[in-house]
This record gives C-alpha cells, sequence and structure tokens, in this order.
C-alpha cells in the first residue's frame, strides 16, 4: 500500500510539474499602455515643481492678484455658511469681476465665438490666469458651486460660461439644456433653496 501511494504521489507531482512549467512557457500578448486608463504615480512632496504648483505664487500683478485675493476670500466665507444671502452676494460678485477680467482679455470665450484669429487673446488669457494662485481660485469655485450655494442664473449670461467652466459647474451655464440642467440638479447637494425668479428679476 505505501509503494501505491508513493507512486501516486510521483504521479501527481509530475502532472502538476508539466502543467506549471507549460503555464511558464506560454507566450502572453504584451499589454500596451491604454491613454484612456488613468496611470498614477508616487508624489514627491519635495518636488520643487509640486511645490510650485501647490502655492499660492501668482504672475505679481496687483490688479489680478486683488481680483483672486476677493475670490478666495468670499469663497472661503460663503463655504462656512452656504445659504446666507450676503456672503453669496459678494461671492457672485468677486466671481464676476474674477471672470470679466479673463473675458476683458479674451472676450470670445463669453460669446462663444472664438476662432483662429482669437488664438493669440486665448493663449494671453491663459497665461495671465494660469498661475499657482489662479488654480487655487478655481479650486475655491469648485468647493463653493460643489456646496449647493449657487443656481443658474445667479450669474449675468456674459460671465456664465466662464464661471461655470471654471468651477467645475455645468448647471449654471446658460446654454444648458433643459434636461441636463435636471440632471445637475439631480446630482448637486440641495443645501439652499432656489431663489424665487421674481425677486431674481426684480434685483438684476
Amino acid at each position: 500500500m505505501g509503494t501505491f501511494r508513493f507512486i501516486g504521489a510521483a504521479l501527481a507531482m509530475c502532472v502538476a510539474t508539466f502543467f506549471v512549467a507549460r503555464w511558464l512557457l506560454l507566450e502572453r500578448p504584451v499589454l500596451k499602455p491604454d491613454p484612456r486608463v488613468p496611470t498614477f504615480h508616487r508624489v514627491d512632496v519635495a518636488d520643487p515643481r509640486f511645490k510650485l504648483e501647490s502655492s499660492f505664487v501668482s504672475d505679481n500683478d496687483s490688479v489680478r492678484d486683488t481680483l483672486r485675493r476677493a475670490v478666495l476670500d468670499a469663497a472661503d466665507e460663503l463655504n462656512g455658511d452656504p445659504c446666507e444671502e450676503t456672503l453669496k452676494a459678494r461671492y457672485i460678485a468677486a466671481a464676476t469681476n474674477y471672470a470679466g477680467a479673463w473675458l476683458s482679455i479674451a472676450p470670445c470665450v463669453g460669446t462663444r465665438t472664438c476662432g483662429q484669429a482669437d488664438s493669440a487673446r486665448l493663449d494671453l488669457a491663459q497665461k495671465a490666469f494660469g498661475s499657482p494662485a489662479d488654480r487655487r481660485v478655481r479650486e475655491a469655485m469648485q468647493r463653493v458651486h460643489g456646496s449647493g450655494a449657487i443656481f443658474k442664473g445667479d450669474f449675468p449670461d456674459n460671465v456664465a460660461r466662464l464661471v461655470a467652466n471654471l468651477a467645475h459647474d455645468g448647471g449654471i451655464n446658460p446654454d444648458a439644456s433643459p434636461e441636463y440642467q435636471a440632471v445637475a440638479e439631480a446630482l448637486g447637494v440641495p443645501v439652499c433653496h432656489a431663489p424665487d425668479p421674481r425677486r431674481r428679476a426684480r434685483t438684476q
């Protein structure tokens, strides 16, 4: 009996070895990187580029710095009390001025009429408002718009398109379809009630 068990174990080991060797020798397709799949890498917090991108460094333009600080301060206050109308009005005014300065360089963005002839102006606007400080402004705007404090119609149409882009809030874009608007509102955070359209009409 011991001999049969030994032979059986030996045969099992041979079969297992055969299949393992076969699996190891199989040709496998080389996987190529897919640009649609995000890749991740370790972030070196000591890297000078990372420090710069995470900073509040600006282009040292005094006018733009004032606009940036106004948005940051107003956004921070509104995040603390999203339904306070005075704070909301202050944020809307600050974000409107910031977007207006952007559009003063490339006005075609506000009217959706940009063409090849506007490339130089678009590049200039991206450079003027592309500093790490401007990234902090966009992040602050995104937090406000994700809080449920802002609604479609809160911003004038001439800046609403750009504000929607900067804040990643397609729901306030005046060109958004009713279907998109309904989805945006359904996915949003209903912290505050939308203002009465009749009251909004009287204040604009």
